[in-house]
């Protein structure tokens, strides 16, 4: 239903090692939303629909060196969300928390899963402290597509 959400979020603190593009496993916090599900290394669409994703990805707030690089994937094709960006002026902006929004039509057979990845090249490994994805529904394609 238009306005319902679910949220997939990490269980616990993760150590991102250097320079390795890095997949969060999410798993399902609160409410469910019919025909979106965890697949273990990401978040499976059962069906078609429009959806928002919300990502949020809190870095250490204690290493300021380096790039901090975060994006949802949707394996076979351009990613949903893609931002990099120095970790002190992520710092500076957010207390070092990534926050993107962004919409597409997910369950068609290229849109069945998105993954989150994380990447960062400061010399030693950063604890990501929280991170989530906030599904969204925003409606249902018509015969045209949206």
């Amino acid at each position: 239903m238009i306005g319902d959400e679910a949220l997939f979020r990490i269980e616990q603190t993760v150590l991102v090692p250097p320079r390795r593009m890095w997949a969060l496993d999410l798993a399902p916090h609160g409410a469910e939303l019919k025909g979106v599900a965890s697949t273990g290394g990401g978040i499976g669409f059962e069906r078609v629909g429009w959806f928002e994703v919300l990502l949020s990805v809190a870095w250490d707030s204690g290493d300021a060196e380096g790039t901090r690089f975060s994006h949802t994937r949707i394996p076979g094709q351009e990613p949903l969300h893609s931002e990099a960006i120095e970790a002190a002026v992520l710092l500076q902006l957010s207390g070092g928390r990534q926050l993107l929004r962004g919409n597409t039509i997910f369950g068609l057979d290229h849109t069945r899963e998105l993954v989150l990845e994380v990447w960062h090249d400061s010399p030693r490994p950063v604890p990501i402290h929280t991170a989530e994805l906030r599904i969204r529904e925003l409606g249902q394609p018509d015969a045209t597509g949206l």
